[in-house]
């Protein structure tokens, strides 16, 4: 375990998100925001182009990362989930109908089309039947996001930052405890603790935590160094 941040707590674990979730009580986390793989082909060229083209996404990360996303969670997967977390916020939504449904939905529109990438991404939400839409530009495997100021990728499904603020400022309250079981590029990470959230993050493979944490540290050093003071 690596803690990422002490005021607000986010601690950051390199290990299976089910095992760590096996070992939490009933409603441990009030909120979870995940983003699970969805199995759509990454490992042989179909997803946004071949892997090999795209997979320098840091100086440690390559090619046979792609691989990981066919690692897709199971009916485990979603029972310790939704036991271990109040309310939970799941990407991906339309590639698990088998155990999402009854509930309502998030759609976030990446604004630019971008070649075989998908226009909107769906996330299922616990909390009633509405549906919300983020519309937020995306280009894919170019650039990064052109309203963020780091650009810096370094995972093949990296989110924006601003994303995950969205959804904390519309579906979570202060105080509340928020967990991530597949971490990625510490996205959701980097959110929370610019809103002040305490966060559980897990990241099985090696190099993407190594360089998901130092995204961490490289982009809330400058808050760190040079806190915002309140106007008067």
């Amino acid at each position: 375990m690596i803690e990422l941040s002490h005021k607000p707590l986010i601690r950051a674990y390199q290990m299976d998100c089910m095992e760590f979730m096996a070992g939490k009580r009933e409603d441990w986390w009030d909120l979870a925001i995940v983003d699970p793989p969805y199995n759509v082909g990454a490992s042989d060229g179909k997803f946004g182009g071949k892997a090999g083209n795209a997979a320098k996404v840091s100086g440690k990360l390559n090619a046979k990362h792609y691989t990981n996303h066919n690692k897709t969670p199971n009916s485990i997967y979603f029972k310790l989930l939704f036991d271990c977390s109040k309310n939970q916020i799941i990407w991906g939504a339309n590639y698990y109908p088998q155990f999402l449904y009854h509930s309502g939905a998030i759609v976030w529109d990446k604004v630019i089309k971008y070649g075989p990438l998908s226009d909107c991404e769906i996330a299922f939400h616990s909390f009633n039947k509405v549906v919300r839409k983020f519309s937020y530009p995306w280009v894919g495997a170019n650039k990064g996001w052109k309203k963020e100021a780091s650009n810096y990728r370094v995972h093949p499904n990296q989110k924006p930052v601003s994303l995950y603020t969205w959804l904390l400022t519309n579906y979570a309250k202060p105080g509340q405890r928020i967990f991530d079981s597949h971490g990625g590029s510490f996205s959701s990470a980097i959110a929370c603790w610019h809103e002040g959230y305490d966060m559980d993050i897990c990241e099985l493979d090696n190099d993407y935590f190594e360089a998901a944490c130092e995204r961490f540290e490289r982009e809330t050093r400058q808050h760190k160094l040079f806190p915002v003071s309140g106007g008067g």
